[in-house]
């Protein structure tokens, strides 16, 4: 075991380091924003919430609604739809309504139509035009390129757009090495353990064999479960990624759309859907999330579907999504929706990203993730260290192979 043990190291222990420093570079850089609130505007917080919520065609939250005032709470929604229908209407009357929406633009109810390709803002208790400055960002996803963004490619060894989801193998492969070096060194201690308990020594935990082994041992022993945990949630990232790239690469040779993030993929809104949407999605929402607050409340076609979208007034926003036309909860991987890249669809995709990270659990979890990291940095190190100092003083004696039983 110990011979297999010393292979995986040599051949995989620094693309481990490498993966380690990257990830928690990425990690401490999420702690470090999310401790300190950092404002929404931060490039860090961008990177770290951009496509939770799904592609750019599908999401509905955006920066400024983490700090906007909720509507109020006695707010006449279908009438306000509808006088902003009407605004929009006379304002662009050959152009399709692709979407409606009710959001706060300071201090005041505003309403965001989009007309074809043109979006329009009003204030919606009086019709009134509101500057286009006011308008939310046109892709919700957009971001303000960072540090961040660099080291998460970095981490993917996406250095450039070709490398990009295809590069997932090499983290794949060094799953596959973590996998090997625990079950070789877990392996390994279980024989000492028994060996030492044959000789009346029942410590789980012993002190022999120095620092670097000592603690290699301990860290080992106690971080087993995150390690597992950061490794597997690691290894369904790449194999999606991994199920993108090849969807990229046979896409040429298939019509359909693979880029949900690309596209308009809306049909046009009818003036007399609007109160029956508005009341559905309402009641769809009063159901699930009772005297929540509401920040967004947008209707729109999505890939077929009639849909009521809102965001809620919440300390956290969170998107939510209805299908107007029986109440459903829908997500941003649903049959008849644009083909997503990812093998096991957009949403599975962004729920196994948030496990990886912790964060799907919260601040608690990311710190575990942290910690999972540096457990596993150490172990990489230590080992790798251990066997030099092996090597160098076997060499001394004239001992000069590489990996020795």
């Amino acid at each position: 075991m110990l011979y297999v043990h010393r292979w995986t190291s040599i051949l995989a222990g620094l693309l481990i380091v490498y993966i380690c420093v990257t990830g928690l570079w990425i990690t401490t850089m999420d702690l470090a924003v999310n401790f300190t609130h950092q404002p929404t505007s931060n490039p860090t917080m961008q990177e770290f919430r951009q496509h939770i919520n799904g592609p750019d065609s599908f999401a509905v939250i955006s920066d400024p609604d983490y700090d906007a005032s909720a509507l109020p709470a006695d707010l006449d929604k279908s009438a306000a739809l509808m006088r902003l229908a009407a605004s929009a209407r006379a304002a662009a009357p050959s152009e399709p309504m692709k979407l409606i929406e009710l959001r706060m633009s300071g201090d005041r109810v505003a309403g965001q139509v989009k007309m074809g390709k043109t979006r329009l803002l009003y204030d919606a208790l009086t019709g009134e035009r509101l500057p286009d400055a006011q308008l939310p960002p046109a892709n919700p996803n957009a971001i303000t390129h960072g540090l961040r963004a660099d080291m998460k490619s970095w981490h993917k060894f996406a250095f450039n757009k070709w490398l990009l989801q295809k590069a997932a193998i090499l983290n794949f492969l060094a799953g596959i090495a973590i996998f090997c070096l625990m079950v070789t060194g877990l392996t390994h201690y279980l024989r000492m353990l028994k060996m030492r308990r044959g000789a009346g020594k029942t410590e789980v935990f012993w002190s022999g064999g120095g620092f670097w082994r000592k603690f290699h041992r301990w860290t080992a022993l106690a971080s087993v479960l995150l390690v597992t945990y950061l490794t597997v949630t690691g290894m369904l990232m790449a194999v999606s990624d991994m199920g993108a790239a090849y969807a990229e690469w046979k896409s040429p040779r298939d019509s359909r759309p693979v880029h949900p993030d690309k596209g308009d993929f809306s049909s046009p809104i009818k003036d007399t859907e609007i109160q029956s949407m508005a009341t559905a999605t309402a009641a769809a929402f009063e159901r699930d999330h009772p005297n929540t607050p509401i920040k967004v409340f947008r209707l729109r076609y999505y890939a077929g579907y009639a849909q009521g979208a809102i965001v809620t007034g919440e300390d956290k926003p969170r998107q939510h999504v209805y299908d107007t036309k029986n109440g459903r909860v829908m997500t941003a991987t649903e049959p008849g929706y644009p083909i997503s890249n990812f093998p096991f669809g957009w949403e599975t995709h962004q729920t196994i990203k948030r496990f990886h990270r912790g964060d799907i659990v919260g601040l608690g979890g990311n710190t575990l993730e942290w910690i999972a990291g540096v457990a596993l940095l150490y172990l990489v190190c230590s080992g790798l260290w251990m066997y030099f100092d092996l090597w160098r003083k076997r060499a001394k004696t004239g001992k000069r192979q590489i990996v020795w039983r």
